[in-house]
């Protein structure tokens, strides 16, 4: 009977581990999506509320006793300590003599700086003067290097102008929060194997599910800012001057051509114009003139008739 009970009790457990872990993550991605690195006191709000002010946990405590008390450690941000953050930014608006080969310069200092070309987009006016904008990440350690050879390329620079932002602040404080949670889940994963009772049981697992999911949004959002730590952004905006703007080889040979081609299509008009007026003329002048012989046959005719004989 013991054994029955048992095995009832861990599929009981299995199942309410899985839906309340998928239940907890669904609302985890969507809570990640509408909040950014800096929605802190927000997070803070809906995420440090502790075991001790549910229910649930009141519910728990007396089967727990004083070792869930005992168990979890919060820890302060002050007590976390961590290298100075900084998140590097650039940006410059730029003349080129030609689009397309600054574009491959770029990608080239790019990769001998161990970046990439992050996204580009270009357009062509209606005067042939191609431009766009180009985003260029590259590891933090070669930003100003980068920036400055990015420069070089350039026939103008129009504007330039780079930031760096300490987050040193935000990234301590989700790593003490961090701590803190993994203390609290090895504290519930503890309850969980005094529990007996099978209502207990679902209970702690439910709040384990919890706690789990609120790590993973944390190491998400960590992993989130260690990549802007380490990879610097350069937004290039680039277009041709068109003072300066490099024409096309010259191709004599390409020119005759094309100024026979326009000399035959020229006389091919010519002609077709010439047979279109001929063969629209010609019945209009036959009446014309079938009608000016009439008259003049009517006319001699009557002129005859009525003239005296001498």
């Amino acid at each position: 009977m013991k054994n029955t009970k048992r095995i009832v009790i861990v599929i009981i457990v299995s199942l309410v581990v899985v839906v309340a872990g998928m239940t907890a993550l669904k609302g985890i991605d969507r809570s990640a999506s509408r909040s950014g690195i800096g929605n802190d006191m927000a997070f803070e709000e809906s995420m440090s509320a502790g075991l001790a002010e549910k229910p649930l946990f009141k519910g728990l405590s007396r089967l727990s006793g004083e070792l869930a008390t005992e168990s979890v450690q919060f820890e302060d941000a002050t007590d976390v300590q961590v290298d100075k953050k900084v998140i590097k930014n650039g940006s410059m608006t730029v003349k080129v003599d030609r689009t397309d080969d600054a574009v491959g310069k770029i990608s080239e200092i790019a990769k001998n700086n161990e970046g990439e070309i992050f996204s580009s987009n270009f357009h062509q006016t209606s005067k042939k003067v191609k431009s766009g904008n180009i985003i260029v990440k590259v590891p933090t350690a070669n930003f100003e290097k980068t920036f400055n050879e990015i420069k070089e390329i350039a026939s103008l620079v129009v504007r330039e102008s780079t930031s760096g932002k300490d987050v040193t602040d935000q990234y301590t404080d989700l790593q003490s929060r961090l701590k803190n949670k993994q203390a609290e889940e090895q504290s519930i994963a503890k309850i969980l194997e005094q529990s007996g009772k099978i209502s207990d049981v679902l209970a702690v697992t439910k709040e384990l599910a919890r706690v789990r999911g609120e790590i993973e949004m944390l190491q998400g959002r960590i992993r989130l800012m260690d990549s802007q730590i380490d990879m610097a952004t350069i937004n290039v905006s680039l277009s041709e001057d068109p003072d300066i703007t490099v024409v096309d080889s010259w191709r004599p040979l390409q020119v005759i051509k094309d100024a026979l081609n326009d000399l035959i299509k020229s006389v091919q008009q010519f002609i077709d114009f010439m047979i279109a007026l001929v063969i629209r003329t010609i019945p209009i002048l036959l009446i014309y003139l079938v009608v000016i012989m009439v008259v003049y046959w009517a006319g001699k005719k009557i002129y005859n008739r009525f003239k005296k004989p001498e």
